[in-house]
């Protein structure tokens, strides 16, 4: 019965997190289909957005769904090793595409951050050097730096945790 509430706990501690990954993911989404032509100053902030709310929810589809058998019923039915190896495979492809994309995205709205937070010129006739060429929404690019630095701060947790689990299973030698 003990090993049953366990379980249960952490199912749903893994429920709210995928939850709340999955809802951060939709308001990337949301934000950056919203601004996709209102960014003049850097175009691919909001294609940045779009694409980090995508990646995690397209492949938690694929990684839960190849961890996954079923039997002719549609019934679930234990995953076997090959799967479960699909699974971490899927895992893999994941974290190194969702790093490579935060690597850009981090170029593209910290740089342009800074530009616009600091005393700025706009580009005009009369004003020709030392300007900003383009526009930004600030609630826009705030919420892209938001996003960008919790992305940061969830990767150094998740590499961490990965340490500590591959640490705690590696066998001890006497």
């Amino acid at each position: 019965m003990d090993r049953q509430i366990r379980e249960n706990k952490l199912f749903l501690c893994c429920f709210v997190t995928v939850l709340a990954f999955d809802l951060v993911g939709l308001a990337k989404i949301v934000m950056g289909a919203i601004y996709l032509h209102h960014c003049d100053i850097e175009k691919m902030i909001p294609i940045y957005l779009i694409v980090s709310g995508v990646v995690p929810l397209l492949f938690g589809s694929l990684i839960v769904n190849s961890s996954r058998r079923r039997d002719e019923d549609e019934n679930v039915v234990s995953g076997s090793l090959d799967r479960l190896c699909c699974a971490i495979q899927w895992g893999m492809m994941a974290f190194l595409i969702h790093t490579i994309w935060l690597i850009c995205g981090t170029i593209w709205v910290y740089s342009n951050y800074w530009t616009l937070t600091s005393n700025h010129v706009t580009c005009s006739q009369n004003v020709i050097r030392n300007c900003v060429q383009g526009t930004c929404n600030m609630t826009f690019l705030k919420f892209a730096f938001s996003m960008v630095t919790i992305d940061w701060i969830c990767l150094a947790i998740v590499v961490i945790s990965l340490m500590i689990c591959w640490r705690a299973l590696k066998p001890r030698r006497n």
